[in-house]
């Protein structure tokens, strides 16, 4: 069945990896998905994947993610209460970790990903004087890998570290010019953190102009209300004339006046600058300081979205030295973020699905006739349980074939069997 409930045969040609035809049935029980395809990827003649019970609906996009840090928080002795503390401990960890230890803790979290029901997945990947280039290099290796079987797209984002300018920031400029050469497709950084965040804003900006690709930076990652990069660099996209540009965080945009923030959303909307909001990190991190009322980390969400912003959502660390927890899953992500932020299960799988895709430039993706079969299965009703209950039980399917299942069964055993008197009474 669809998102909404409605019993539907979807058919696949698996030539093309296109939807066929699309037809909502009037009985509800008897959804199924017709296609021809095998778990190895072999065209057979005709197969009809059972979807009793299942929702049918577009894989999910990961636009923040951070593949070189992934599963690495074995071992770590306490959880950091500041972002400053666990970059802190990350960086003295990361000199110490391999390239094929980087490659092993990346090959993982994507085949979790996948198994999850995402296809589109965006890195944001360390560059610095302590880890060089080689951190990208090990994902432009997974990148490669995870395309050659055919299981997921991965973008890579030089995240250069600080300080970016002056002399002081000379080895930071050419490494991040490097790994663009290494493998990176995207310009990333935090200027945030930069002595003059302004300055190394524009900076990043124009090393991308200059290299002509996209640029996704961490934008004012705090909830201090005198950070606030975000407008000066919407108006840089607009000036340099870059084409794919995402701002993630933008946490401080929130603690601003209504008025504050409906102009400066105005300034992105005008920019064509996407933003990215990743609930599970951001109430992790902020306020831990504050008794009364802590601040939950989020972007000024709603009013972006009025001002026509694309605003998505991903999960950001997943059990680092950043980020305790995580599960790989876009359902949990859509979940925190619709309590969090106050907004609709719906409108929250939405900003981890088509809205991603939006911000990373990647066309829309919806279940019709022509649309390619990239396909995320899951046990429930309706797309409201899916969040809800958030099922292992799934079925991924890419251009219509089948890349990953995972099945869910349940047992109980009663803790005090019935005697036979017991069973031939009832």
């Amino acid at each position: 069945m669809l998102a909404d409930g409605r019993p539907t045969t979807i058919t696949i040609d698996t030539d093309t990896g296109l939807i066929e035809r699309v037809e909502h049935m009037i009985q509800p029980g008897d959804e199924r998905q017709i296609a021809a395809f095998d778990d190895a990827g072999a065209r057979m003649q005709s197969e009809v994947l059972d979807c009793s019970g299942m929702v049918i609906l577009n894989t999910a996009v990961e636009p923040h993610a951070h593949l070189d840090k992934v599963l690495s928080a074995a071992g770590q002795a306490a959880l950091p209460d500041t972002l400053e503390a666990a970059i802190g401990e990350w960086t003295a960890a990361s000199q110490r970790i391999s390239h094929d230890d980087t490659v092993r803790r990346a090959t993982s979290a994507v085949e979790s990903m996948v198994a999850r029901g995402t296809t589109i997945i965006r890195s944001h990947v360390d560059v610095s004087h302590a880890v060089g280039v080689r951190a990208v290099r090990a994902i432009a290796e997974v990148r490669d890998a995870m395309a050659q079987r055919g299981l997921a797209d991965i973008e890579i984002v030089a995240l250069a570290a600080p300080p970016m300018l002056d002399s002081a920031g000379a080895q930071h400029r050419d490494l991040l010019r490097e790994a663009l050469a290494s493998g990176a497709d995207i310009v990333g950084g935090a200027p945030h953190l930069d002595s003059d965040p302004i300055a190394a804003t524009t900076v990043a900006a124009m090393i991308a102009a200059e290299a002509g690709v996209g640029i996704d930076l961490h934008t004012d990652e705090t909830v201090d209300p005198a950070m606030m990069t975000l407008q000066h660099f919407a108006r840089l996209v607009g000036d340099l004339g870059i084409r794919s540009a995402v701002a993630s965080h933008c946490i401080s945009l929130s603690t601003q006046s209504i008025e504050r923030q409906q102009a400066i959303a105005a300034d992105v909307a005008a920019a064509s600058l996407a933003v990215t909001t990743m609930p599970l990190t951001s109430l992790f991190y902020f306020g831990w300081d504050q008794a009364v009322c802590p601040p939950r980390g989020l972007t000024a969400i709603n009013t972006l979205e009025e001002a026509g912003v694309v605003v998505a959502a991903g999960a950001d660390n997943v059990r680092d030295h950043f980020f305790p927890f995580g599960r790989f899953d876009p359902f949990e992500t859509a979940a925190v973020l619709s309590m969090a932020a106050h907004i609709d299960p719906a409108h929250a799988w939405e900003m981890c699905t088509a809205r991603g895709r939006a911000a990373l430039g990647r066309p829309a993706a919806t279940i019709d006739r022509g649309q390619v079969a990239d396909l995320l299965l899951i046990r429930g009703r309706n797309l409201g349980e899916a969040i809800a209950a958030s099922s292992e039980h799934r079925i991924v399917l890419r251009r219509g074939r089948i890349i990953a299942r995972t099945g869910v069964h349940h047992t109980t055993t009663p803790s005090n069997p019935p005697s036979n008197q017991q069973e031939q009474a009832t």
